[in-house]
């Protein structure tokens, strides 16, 4: 009689989660009167293509958007135009006056069930679901992880002082990344990082999340992401995004 073969192993349950979308930058560098998460893109906000990608993490169970209390209305309609599942529970928090204002606002909106949380820009709509997954679970067993991509283009550090730039010098590559979200943590950690942030360095301004972790000496784990996580920053960006729906590469 033919063997019968072991069951397999079950797959561990992917970490309970939250996601935090920071949707409150004031949009600067696009221009126009519409900031970035709101702008179209095939018809629909930007936010609401973005939270539809973040609802595909395995285990999320909220989503915190935050935003200027004057575009709450507006991030309400953006959340209704995408497809999330009946699951998920969606709560939204008011912006700061700086990015990590906005960032710990969220993460205290956050369920404290929640194992992990992951931070995420609202105007980079196509963040990869596998390498998401990834940092999830390195987050879970390191206490954080960050998408990322290696540097590919030759870097020029500018030459101190006033007038034309010029070139001081070529920085090697090697071991350079280009950060990217979401960057996932530990609820608690992050949470607790934060609350150290604000008494201890008042006036240091960190432009992403890891860099928290950084000043406490708390590793953080890189996962290779794409280049079509791209983050809307200028008009410019907008055709891009439609090509890669376009040709199915988002």
């Amino acid at each position: 009689m033919p063997r019968r073969s072991a069951p397999e192993a079950a797959m561990p349950a992917p970490p309970s989660s939250s996601a935090v979308i920071v949707a409150a930058g004031s949009s600067s560098r696009m221009g126009g009167k519409v900031r970035k998460p709101f702008l179209t893109l095939r018809g629909r906000p930007i936010l609401s293509w973005t939270l539809e990608r973040i609802a595909q993490v395995p285990g999320l169970r909220q989503i915190v958007v935050v935003t200027r209390p004057e575009d709450l209305a507006r991030a309400r309609r953006a959340a209704a135009r995408a497809r999330l599942p009946k699951h998920l529970a969606l709560a939204f928090a008011a912006g700061g006056a700086r990015r990590q204002d906005s960032v710990f606002n969220g993460l205290r909106a956050t369920a404290p069930d929640a194992e992990v949380v992951l931070i995420h820009d609202a105007a980079r709509p196509f963040p990869p679901v596998a390498a998401m997954s990834a940092a999830v679970a390195a987050a879970a067993r390191q206490g954080a992880a960050i998408l990322a991509i290696p540097v590919r283009d030759t870097v020029k550090r500018q030459r101190a002082g006033d007038g034309e730039p010029l070139i001081a010098e070529t920085v090697s590559r090697a071991g350079l990344w280009q950060a990217q979200t979401p960057q996932v943590f530990r609820r608690a950690l992050i949470l607790e990082l934060f609350g150290k942030l604000a008494p201890t360095a008042p006036d240091v301004e960190v432009t992403d999340d890891a860099a928290v972790c950084e000043r406490f000496a708390q590793p953080v784990v890189l996962i290779a992401a794409s280049l079509t996580n791209l983050k809307i920053t200028r008009p410019e960006d907008l055709p891009v995004a439609e090509a890669l729906l376009k040709r199915g590469l988002a």
